[in-house]
C-alpha cells in the first residue's frame, strides 16, 4: 500500500471515531438531561400548598391547613400524621422523570392509569387555585409493559401521568398516595407505661381496686375463700393501657347513646409520675368499642425535705423537684389538650380490659394434691 493511500485511511479512521465519540457524548448527555427532568417546576413551593386531596374509585382524603396544623377533612379536621405528608412533599419535590410513553388505551389500563384505578393526586392553594395534579398508577417492577425500554437502574418507581397529559416513569413508589384514609391520622396517643394504680366506678361508686408495688399486684378488700388473685388477668390489664392504639376517631357531636358513653364507667389509671388517666369505655351501637380520655396531674406540689438536710443539698434537691413537677403538669396539660375532646375507636380488648368486674380478677385456688391431703388428715396432733 502507498504511503498516501495509508495516510488517507488513518485519518479517515480517527474522522470516524470522533463522528462516533460525538454520536455516543450525545446519546449519553441526552439520557442523563432525561433523567435530570424535574418532576415539578423548579419554583415550585410545598410551602404554598393548603389542601392534598387523593382520589380513587369514588373515595378521597382530603387533608387541609388550618390555623392549629394541618388535618384531615374527612375525620373532622383530626390531626394528620404530618411526618407522612412531609415525606410526600420531599419525593414530589425531588421527583425526577425517568422516560416519558407513548401509551395504547390498553396499556393505560395495564398500568392502573384509568379512572377506575387510579389515584389522583391534586396540591391547592389557600384559594383553591390548582398547584399541581398527579395521576399515579401502578407500581414499575422493573418490566417493559411499553414499547419502551426502561433503564431503572434496579426494580421500582411508579408510572404517572401529569397535568400536561404526559405519561412517564419515575424511580420513586410514592407509598404515601396509597395510605388508607385512617393512616393519614396523627397515630401519637397516650401510654400508661408504669401503672401503679387502677380503680373502676360505676355511677360513682368502686367496684374494684387494684394498687401495684414493685410491680407486685394487689386487689384492695377480702377475697373469696377459695380464691386468689389472678396475676394474668392484672398483667393484661397493665399490658392493654401500656401499648395502647386506636383505630379511628368518632364525630365529636355524635350523641352518647350511639358511642355507648351514656352508659361509660371510669376507669382511673395512676401511673408513676403521678399522672391520672381517666377513661371512658363505651360500646357503641355500630359494633364499634369506644374511649374518652382526659388526663391530669394528682402529685405533692412541695417537696418535704428532712429536718437534717443541708443547705445546699436543700436548694438542689428542691430546684430538680420542682423541675419534675414542672415537666409532669406539662405533659399532663399536653395530653389532655390533644385528646380529651375526642372520641377514639378501640379494639375490643382494650374495652374489655376496661370494664372488667372484680371477679374477673380473681381464679380459684390449686387445689392440694392427693399425697399433700393425705398427709394433712394423717398428721398427728403436737403434745
Amino acid at each position: 500500500m502507498k504511503t498516501k493511500h495509508l495516510v488517507i485511511l488513518v485519518c479517515l479512521v480517527i474522522v470516524l471515531g470522533v463522528i462516533y465519540a460525538i454520536q455516543q457524548g450525545a446519546r449519553k448527555d441526552a439520557g442523563s438531561a432525561e433523567f435530570r427532568k424535574e418532576l415539578v417546576p423548579s419554583d415550585f413551593s410545598s410551602d404554598k400548598v393548603a389542601v392534598v386531596k387523593l382520589e380513587r374509585a369514588g373515595t378521597s382524603v382530603t387533608l387541609k391547613q388550618t390555623p392549629s396544623g394541618w388535618g384531615v377533612a374527612e375525620r373532622f379536621l383530626y390531626p394528620a400524621d404530618v411526618s407522612r405528608l412531609r415525606d410526600l412533599f420531599v419525593k414530589i419535590c425531588d421527583g425526577r422523570i425517568v422516560q416519558e410513553l407513548s401509551l395504547t388505551p390498553a396499556q393505560e389500563k395495564e398500568l392502573s392509569l384509568t379512572p377506575e384505578t387510579a389515584v389522583t393526586l391534586t396540591l391547592l392553594d389557600a384559594k383553591g387555585k390548582e398547584l399541581q395534579r398527579f395521576v399515579f398508577g401502578s407500581e414499575h417492577r422493573g418490566r417493559p409493559a411499553a414499547p419502551q425500554s426502561f433503564a431503572m437502574g434496579g426494580n421500582g418507581g411508579r408510572y404517572l401521568r401529569l397535568a400536561d397529559g404526559r405519561s412517564v416513569v419515575v424511580p420513586e413508589g410514592f407509598q404515601e398516595v396509597d395510605s388508607r384514609l385512617t393512616d393519614w391520622l396523627n397515630r401519637d396517643f397516650f401510654q400508661v407505661s408504669d401503672l401503679q394504680r387502677a380503680v373502676l366506678k360505676r355511677n360513682g361508686k368502686t367496684e374494684w381496686e387494684l394498687n401495684f408495688k414493685g410491680g407486685k399486684p394487689s386487689l384492695a378488700g377480702a377475697v373469696p375463700a377459695g380464691k386468689e388473685l389472678d396475676e394474668s388477668k392484672t398483667s393484661s390489664l397493665k399490658s392493654a393501657f401500656s401499648w395502647i392504639r386506636f383505630q379511628d376517631v368518632a364525630d365529636p357531636k355524635a350523641a352518647p347513646e350511639t358511642t355507648g358513653m351514656d352508659k361509660a364507667p371510669e376507669l382511673l389509671l395512676t401511673d408513676s409520675d403521678d399522672l391520672l388517666y381517666t377513661i371512658r369505655p363505651g360500646a357503641g351501637k355500630d359494633g364499634k368499642h369506644y374511649l374518652r380520655i382526659s388526663v391530669a396531674w394528682k402529685g405533692e406540689a412541695k417537696r418535704n425535705a428532712p429536718a437534717n438536710e443541708k443547705p445546699e443539698d436543700k436548694k438542689r434537691l428542691d430546684a430538680e423537684f420542682e423541675k419534675n413537677v414542672r415537666e409532669r403538669r406539662e405533659k399532663a396539660e399536653k395530653l389532655n389538650k390533644a385528646l380529651s375532646s375526642w372520641t377514639y375507636a378501640v379494639e375490643k380488648n382494650v374495652f374489655d380490659a376496661a370494664t372488667g368486674t372484680r371477679a374477673s380478677f380473681l381464679k380459684d385456688k390449686p387445689k392440694p394434691s392427693p399425697k399433700q391431703e393425705k398427709k394433712n388428715t394423717t398428721a398427728k396432733p403436737v403434745g
